[in-house]
């Protein structure tokens, strides 16, 4: 997984989800920051952001990259200035 902060100008983290565990009304994502830092990050979802992201990922446009993702596995994306 890749992230980026306007916080942190141009900086490009790389990141992997180690747990998603639900806690009271949320679904939380641990994903710990492994390039160019080593952070321990959490992220609360609740059922509508839930909703949206599966809503999201159920277009066109992201279904046919998801079900790829499932068939064939991954492979390393070049990195872009606009992500």
């Amino acid at each position: 997984m890749r992230l980026r902060s306007d916080g942190l100008g141009r900086t490009e983290l790389e990141a992997e989800i180690v747990n998603i565990k639900k806690v009271d009304d949320l679904v939380v994502f641990f994903a710990n920051t492994t390039k160019p830092v080593r952070w321990k990050t959490r992220m609360g979802f609740q059922e509508r952001d839930l909703r949206d992201l599966v809503l999201a990922l159920l277009r066109p446009g992201n279904l046919g990259f998801v079900v790829k993702a499932l068939l064939f596995g991954h492979n390393k994306v070049p990195k872009t200035e606009d992500f």
